[in-house]
């Protein structure tokens, strides 16, 4: 393996940059505009209309029609334009970048970065939408959701030597859970049960709390449909409780 070929950078291209630079600011002075218009419009509805709910009535309508005009229009417009700015910078949280060098891995997402080196990953695959590092050990070193595509990421990791694969190379190791069964401690049926809720709930992020837990009790743990799969990593040993 040639460790001083340059790194392969999986990220946003310029064109995701400027469809967020451009199209959220757009939508937002749209809408502030529309919403400018709304004082002229309701001063022009019949007056039954303003008897119906969640209308207002025709002395609120007259005070803000009084506020109608370019001054307004102006100002939603600008709180638009930022608003919609504050939406295309808050879109950057989800981005994550990936870069692949001869002597390790970093993933980036939010401005921090987290690094993995050449020895300790032992495979890299796509799971859905997520992109999964295996250590020597079968366990998952990361499990990062992602919108860059498997080939480019497949790319990437091949140019160094990474081995990749197709789908999960441990797929049927993976055992269904049942609360109770045998083979895992207290400890891990009850994070699993605990993860079960969140997954019924919608928790994202208790979910990924609880299987970095369950990590590090040597469980790997993934779902499909609502229900848990699991199994020990290789030198790992959870045993029955």
């Amino acid at each position: 393996m040639n460790t001083h070929r340059p790194p392969s950078v999986v990220r946003e291209g310029r064109g995701t940059h400027v469809f967020l630079w451009t199209v959220f600011p757009l939508l937002g002075a749209g809408i502030g505009w529309t919403l400018s218009q709304v004082p002229g419009w309701l001063a022009r509805v019949p007056v039954w209309v303003h008897q119906l709910p969640l209308v207002p009535g025709e002395e609120q309508t007259a005070l803000l029609a009084r506020l109608d005009g370019p001054v307004l229009t102006a100002v939603l417009v600008v709180l638009g334009i930022l608003a919609g700015g504050f939406v295309a910078l808050s879109s950057y949280d989800d981005m994550m970048a990936v870069e692949v060098a001869g002597d390790g891995v970093r993933v980036t997402r939010s401005g921090t970065t987290t690094a993995f080196e050449r020895a300790r990953v032992d495979a890299a695959f796509m799971d859905g939408r997520e992109l999964v590092l295996l250590g020597p050990d079968t366990a998952e070193l990361t499990r990062e959701r992602t919108d860059h595509g498997g080939e480019r990421l497949r790319a990437a990791f091949e140019a160094h030597g990474y081995p990749w694969y197709d789908g999960d190379p441990h797929r049927d190791e993976f055992q269904r859970w049942v609360d109770g069964m045998p083979g895992l401690e207290q400890h891990s049926q009850a994070l699993l049960r605990a993860r079960q809720d969140a997954l019924k709930a919608g928790d994202a992020d208790d979910g990924a709390e609880l299987r970095e837990e369950l990590a590090r009790l040597g469980v790997v743990v993934r779902e499909e449909g609502g229900r848990q799969y699991w199994r020990p990593v290789r030198n790992g040993s959870p045993s029955e409780g």
